[in-house]
């Protein structure tokens, strides 16, 4: 069973490293994965993977909701014995365009639509699309996320290991596991992911923080790969590794 990785790649310079090999951990860890691209203009984004309910649930933070930048948890059943959850993770792993039908009605219709490479060489989209009045009416990305193609490879790789995982038999989520965002990178941290707490280090209580912030790799990370850094960030940042000497 494999447990959780951390990519790291460089956006805009198009500049990659090799991501560390998934390590063996608990059944839980099993059925999430994680990884982080650090673009150089942008920062930190984010891709989590993990099961929820008989489907999964992939997190891109931030992501662009409706024009402005947010959270996009995106929920997918499984209905159908893992055919669709393992046709999109295919597409992701192989970098194919795909699109799936999420819901559909008089006049109206929403997909999900991965678009390889759009609109920068290297770089690609999921977004959730709606189409209003027929082939001729108004088209609305309620949902986008722009990856480097070799991080949603990743996420592609980790979701088709976990789909052998899922018990068809259990319920739906129909509600979303509590999320908080790490304060030293703005990662989703669920109740089931690997996180740690930092209590009194410093003149700043550090609280929620996810494994790689807390043991001090995301600020080394961050100042090996040159990008830019949030302030705020930083001082959660630079706190942890003050509590580490």
């Amino acid at each position: 069973m494999h447990g959780v990785t951390s990519a790291r790649h460089i956006m805009g310079r198009h500049k990659q490293r090799k991501p560390r090999r998934p390590r063996r951990e608990s059944d839980q860890q099993a059925k999430e994965w994680f990884g982080t691209a650090f673009h150089s203009s942008e920062g930190m984004q984010h891709l989590d993977v993990r099961q929820s309910g008989n489907g999964v649930l992939i997190t891109s933070s931030p992501a662009e909701i409706d024009g402005a930048p947010a959270s996009w948890a995106l929920r997918l059943r499984n209905d159908d014995d893992g055919q669709g959850l393992n046709d999109l993770g295919a597409a992701l792993a192989a970098g194919r365009g795909h699109v799936q039908v999420v819901s559909e009605g008089p006049g109206h219709r929403t997909v999900l639509a991965f678009m390889p490479n759009h609109p920068e060489e290297g770089v690609g989209t999921l977004a959730r699309v709606r189409t209003d009045g027929g082939p001729e009416g108004d088209v609305v990305f309620e949902r986008s996320a722009e990856r480097p193609m070799g991080l949603w490879a990743e996420a592609g790789e980790g979701l088709l290991r976990i789909v052998p995982l899922l018990d068809p038999d259990a319920p739906p989520a129909d509600e979303l596991e509590d999320c908080q965002l790490c304060p030293g990178c703005y990662r989703p941290v669920y109740e089931s992911s690997s996180s740690h707490t930092l209590i009194g280090a410093g003149p700043m209580p550090v609280i929620g923080l996810c494994r790689l912030c807390a043991e001090g790799a995301t600020l080394r990370s961050l100042r090996q790969a040159d990008v830019p850094i949030d302030p705020q960030q930083l001082a959660v940042l630079e706190t942890v590794a003050a509590a580490l000497v």
